[in-house]
């Protein structure tokens, strides 16, 4: 028995299998690379929200009382972006997490991690 009628028949019994196996739709491809996305920027800002911690953690060391409260107050709003970050983060781990939705979130968080950024230092 040559090679290739045997080749031939195991193609054609596995060609139903391949046949079946399910591809993922255009809408899924989207969301996927739309979870990805929205992962990599919470990461980002995970990174800029601890950046400013280390230069208001600097501040609050500083002689001038004024300071010190200017520094404790954004303390506290950094510490609001850090803890809806972590629970942003939480919510995308989730098998019904609307990556759509997520992305609106992440690009509201953006805009109040930008205006902190802008703040000056105390």
């Amino acid at each position: 028995m040559s090679r290739l009628p045997l080749f031939a028949l195991i193609l054609a019994a596995a060609t139903p299998a391949l046949a079946q196996a399910p591809q993922p739709t255009v809408g899924e491809i989207v969301a996927r690379q739309q979870a990805a996305q929205n992962q990599f920027q919470a990461q980002l800002q995970a990174n800029q929200l601890s950046q400013l911690q280390r230069q208001n953690n600097a501040a609050i060391t500083s002689p001038f009382p004024g300071a010190q409260a200017q520094a404790a107050i954004q303390r506290q709003q950094i510490q609001q972006q850090v803890d809806q970050n972590m629970a942003l983060q939480q919510q995308m781990l989730s098998a019904n997490a609307n990556p759509a939705d997520i992305n609106a979130q992440l690009k509201q968080y953006d805009a109040q991690i930008q205006h902190l950024q802008q703040q000056p230092p105390p």
